[in-house]
């Protein structure tokens, strides 16, 4: 099903684009108001009555209660246009309450279309589908609760009505919603309504509590004036400490109108500025609820900014107190709840994050929650989150991961529920998505680890390792071959290391270099001679092998590669745990019995016949050995290189822009030695041809404004470096660095020298006898001149270490 595989990669939508679709459709909306009832809050003056017939007429007239303007039919009197356009408007509703998976958008669009229709009918199933599934913003449910009022006539309607409208105040920090609810309310009946909407509207509206106190004084209900001092913290505040919090508020929405993206420092700048009023805690805390809310209005489906806003409902009030409370067990609630578990439900209402699913989770730890709770709760998230593949399986590792921090490995029966649990997560993941889920077999490796470290059943974890071997492709992984022998190094002694590490090396089709190098550490290590012998000739074996067959190989395994399959037709990961390794359980008999035979795993390789001496390696064997180099020589074919981008491009941006080509293992930017962004990039697709479909369908598209070139990557011959041109050769003997001998000292003293040298043959030479012949004096002369070039030559030569210094200068 080829809907089902592509809605598995359809990612929530960002904040900044849930934001403008609000503002579009909200700007939509008010275009189309000359179709819908007047938009204008029914006013009715504190001097008048419900039970005014004056009112009860206007109320009751027609131009009030049709939802169409009467003004409408003047521009159009054809019905035969009027009937097409109805059917074509209630096709479209149709089609899109029909949708399986609709985002928040659509919601919009539905809403949008209810209203158009103006049938009540559509109108109440539209906002019952979006609450379901979101919560709904605070013009959509102004425009609806005007729809409802409209209608509104029995004692049983108008309960209803009121229920809608703390439905709606519950949603988002809105003060037109609010002013319009207010209005329309001219008793003190309910009274939850004024308490809750005074909490939270008290600090910025002083005119809602001067219209409270109006109808207090007329009716002198004592009851719900206690509560109104007890519960809103505004209230006993004076005239003063209003006026100054109103001005901070006032001040926060003039910067939120200035900025288009959230930022942390926002809410932290004026939460040091209300930090300084001097007002109660209770005041403080409710003003920094209020800032929170005012930025939640604007930006509802960031991530970031509920977490912030759960910490510091979490953080404490006196730190150096010992019996310090929170900042939410201070403050009372009014209808947009904020204590943390409140606060998270409705982060995930507006816009689920896989950090907001986490923490949910930790919260629901933190609160001691019991099991059936937890997965009462989470059973409602996976329904909401369902079309998001991603999330979802991070929401069920999470899950996973808090079931084994509270297991009591010695209740057999417990154990047995955390292994139903692994089991349930995967074939849940397999139903849903097929192939797509868990590529990196997350789920199961995870189970492998709780196996072998937490529950001590090596021979269980050896079962789901051979599980994961069996599915197409997992075996041509070096990276699962490693993990394995990793765990049972740690947790089974090494017990199977040396068959797992054979059969690996006989399994993967290329470049099994990590692997065969792991293999003779491993013996070195651990073995003997024989054993060291056995591996030497086994990887040589295997590496020549996979030279010879090196085009072959690379053939059968690109097509031999998994393919896609759609969700709930063909299920990859129904199969039975097997041993993996060494001696095998009863269950891994049956795992290889039951799978299919393109799934079976290849039985390991018979282990090297005797403890017989390697045979000698010729020459050539080194030279076939392929370069461990991480920088590629050759055609990278499932790699592509991108050049042209934008100085501001990102890895998200690259990761959005080419995930629809296939399976993307790596994006790497290139950077210069300044860290200035080159302008290239290179992206690693699991494939070949994801990597070619890629070339062909982005080549000359344009991202950032700049049309980008793509190429399968194709690397030139590496320059070399002027470190590797002045390593030392082969053979050469590594040296100890010298200091550096100062020539020009050498050479003064080789001067020193000689001018000694020359005064004491002076001297010797007019002691000597005035006899002696002259043809003798010319000889000594040449003697002296040949032995004064020598000693000059051995001075100024340069001293080979610091010895030879310290001996030059009789140090």
């Amino acid at each position: 099903m080829a809907s089902g595989a592509e809605k598995t990669h359809r990612a929530p939508p960002a904040a900044g684009d849930r934001d403008d679709d609000e503002q579009e459709q909200a700007q939509q909306l008010q275009q189309d108001d000359e179709n819908i009832m007047n938009e204008q809050p029914i006013e009715i003056s504190s001097d008048s009555s419900l039970g005014d017939s004056a009112s009860e007429a206007h109320l009751d007239s027609d131009s009030e209660i049709s939802i169409i303007d009467d003004s409408q039919d003047d521009v159009d009197d054809d019905s035969e246009g009027d009937s097409q356009n109805e059917e074509r408007l209630q096709d479209e509703f149709a089609m899109i309450l029909a949708m399986p998976f609709k985002e928040h958008k659509l919601y919009m669009q539905l809403c949008h279309t209810a209203f158009k229709i103006n049938a009540f009918e559509n109108i109440n199933v539209a906002i019952s589908a979006f609450e379901k599934y979101s919560t709904i913003p605070a013009h959509i449910w102004l425009r609806y609760l005007k729809t409802l009022k409209a209608v509104t006539q029995t004692p049983e309607e108008h309960e209803t009505y009121y229920s809608k409208c703390a439905t709606a105040l519950s949603s988002y920090y809105d003060e037109n919603l609010a002013e319009f609810i207010l209005k329309g309310v001219e008793t003190l009946h309910p009274t939850e309504l004024w308490t809750n909407l005074l909490c939270d509207y008290g600090i910025e509206r002083g005119d809602f509590m001067v219209k409270v106190r109006g109808l207090l004084q007329a009716t002198e209900n004592k009851e719900l004036e206690q509560a109104l001092s007890e519960q809103c913290v505004a209230w006993n505040c004076s005239e003063q400490e209003l006026k100054e919090m109103s001005q901070i508020i006032g001040d926060f929405k003039a910067k939120l109108k200035e900025r288009s993206e959230n930022s942390s420092w926002l809410q932290e700048m004026f939460l040091l500025r209300v930090d300084t009023l001097p007002v109660s805690k209770r005041c403080k805390v409710s003003l920094d609820k209020v800032i929170y809310e005012l930025s939640l209005c604007k930006w509802a489906s960031n991530s970031e900014l509920w977490l912030d806003y759960i910490a510091y409902m979490q953080t404490p009030v006196d730190k150096e107190s010992e019996k310090s409370q929170l900042n939410y067990m201070i403050l009372n609630d009014g209808y947009l709840k904020c204590k943390p578990m409140e606060l998270i439900r409705r982060a995930l209402l507006a816009m689920p994050s896989i950090k907001l699913n986490h923490k949910f989770l930790q919260l629901m730890e933190q609160h001691d929650y019991p099991l059936d709770k937890v997965d009462a709760e989470l059973g409602q998230l996976f329904a909401r989150i369902e079309q998001y593949m991603e999330m979802t399986v991070e929401l069920e590792l999470d899950y996973l991961a808090y079931r084994v921090r509270h297991i009591q490995i010695d209740v057999e029966q417990q154990v047995s529920a955390l292994r139903a649990a692994f089991r349930q997560a995967w074939n849940r993941l397999s139903e849903k998505y097929g192939e797509l889920a868990d590529t990196g077999y997350e789920v199961l490796q995870l189970w492998a680890l709780v196996e072998y470290a937490t529950l001590k059943s090596p021979n269980e974890g050896a079962a789901i390792w051979s599980e994961i071997f069996s599915y197409p492709g997992s075996s041509d992984r070096v990276d699962l071959w490693l993990a394995c022998a990793q765990m049972d190094a740690e947790y089974n002694g090494g017990r199977k290391i040396r068959s797992l590490l054979q059969q690996a090396l006989s399994t993967l089709p290329a470049n099994v270099v990590g692997i065969s190098d792991l293999y003779r550490r491993y013996e070195r290590c651990f073995g003997n001679y024989e054993t060291i012998a056995q591996c030497q000739a086994y990887c040589t074996e295997i590496q020549l092998s996979n030279h010879v067959s090196a085009p072959q190989r690379s053939t059968t395994f690109a097509q031999g590669r998994r393919q896609p399959v759609q969700p709930k037709t063909a299920n990859k990961k129904h199969f039975a745990g097997g041993a993996g390794g060494g001696a095998q359980s009863p269950s891994s008999k049956k795992l290889k019995k039951d799978l299919p035979a393109h799934k079976k795993q290849p039985p390991p390789p018979p282990p090297p016949a005797a403890a017989a001496p390697p045979a000698p390696i010729k020459k050539e064997t080194f030279e076939t050995k392929p370069a461990n180099f991480k920088y590629s020589t050759t055609l990278e074919t499932n790699k592509i290189f991108v050049k042209n981008l934008h100085a501001g491009c990102t890895q998200q941006e690259l990761t959005e822009a080419f995930q629809g080509y296939g399976h993307i293992k790596d994006v790497r930017l290139v950077f210069k030695q300044n860290q200035r962004f080159k302008g290239i990039a290179y992206i690693e697709f699991e494939l070949p041809e994801q990597a070619q479909k890629a070339v062909d369908g982005a080549n000359g598209l344009e991202l950032g404004g700049l049309p980008i070139s793509v190429a399968i990557s194709n690397p030139p011959p590496k320059p070399m470096s002027a470190t590797a041109a002045a390593a030392p050769k082969v053979g050469e003997k590594r040296r100890m660095p010298t200091t550096l001998i100062p020539t020009k000292l050498v050479m003064l003293e080789a001067k020193r020298r000689k001018k000694l040298d020359l005064d004491e043959a002076t001297a010797s030479a007019t002691s000597s006898t005035a006899s002696s012949a002259d043809a003798n004096g010319k000889a000594n002369i040449d003697d002296e001149k040949e032995k004064e070039q020598k000693e000059v030559s051995n001075a100024t030569t340069t001293p080979k270490s610091n010895d030879d210094f310290r001996k030059l200068f009789n140090i």
